[in-house]
């Protein structure tokens, strides 16, 4: 054998392959004038064993290859529920709200206007508001403790007391410290007082007659009132 075959059974005994003879790239051939133009071969793909980077990308496949920065996402408007309507809060766009729209002047007049159809039903029996009501809880039950008018008037013994020592002065009641506790005053009617209850029975049909509205109206406005009351003493506001 030659030198040169002799060169090539030693690569191959190795593993590696003699190189291939690379042929000078030849010179396009110019085209003929008339002659169809050819079409641009096809590129091969890849041979297996060849890594994608080794294949030059064209310019197309460059650009979809490139790395894209994300596009930020738009920040999602707040979610509003569907369900709210304008009437769910009141608006007072424009300034405050005019006072008939107040529900505590609402109360207020109210009671006020109450106190007027009572004033002149009570200065028949010569009683003041307050004084009748302290009388209605002792016509519903006698003989009773100072603290029990309190509570059910839900009223504090500074004002109570002196409430109660004009009911005493005028012959409506009389005060006794209990026996069994001397820090106890128990509140009992006189037959003058058991006398007056008669001559106030007929207060509560002027004073449904006063308010225009059915028996079953008031009854419901009562509760409703009463449960007001109820929950804004929940709430903390003092009575």
């Amino acid at each position: 054998m030659n030198e040169t075959t002799n060169q090539m059974s030693l690569l191959d005994a190795i593993g590696f392959s003699a190189p291939e003879e690379t042929e000078k790239p030849k010179k396009p051939a110019k085209a003929k004038a008339g002659a169809p133009a050819k079409k641009p071969r096809k590129k091969a793909a890849p041979e297996d064993g060849k890594a994608a980077s080794d294949v030059a990308p064209s310019a197309d496949i460059a650009a979809v290859a490139a790395p894209v920065e994300p596009v930020p996402e738009a920040v999602a408007a707040p979610e509003t529920d569907s369900k709210e309507t304008a009437g769910d809060t009141p608006s007072f766009e424009g300034g405050a709200p005019s006072l008939d729209r107040f529900l505590c002047f609402a109360l207020y007049s109210a009671n006020h206007a109450m106190h007027g159809v009572y004033k002149g039903l009570l200065k028949e029996v010569g009683l003041t508001y307050p004084q009748f009501l302290a009388m209605t809880v002792l016509w519903e039950q006698n003989n009773v403790p100072v603290g029990a008018i309190t509570s059910k008037l839900q009223l504090d013994t500074n004002t109570l007391t002196p409430l109660l020592k004009r009911l005493e002065t005028m012959g409506l009641v009389t005060r006794t410290r209990n026996p069994k506790d001397e820090r106890q005053v128990i509140l009992k009617l006189t037959r003058k007082g058991r006398a007056l209850q008669k001559k106030t029975e007929h207060f509560a049909s002027c004073i449904l007659t006063s308010t225009g509205l059915s028996v079953e109206d008031v009854m419901d406005l009562q509760a409703k009132v009463m449960t007001l009351r109820d929950n804004l003493r929940a709430a903390g506001v003092d009575g």
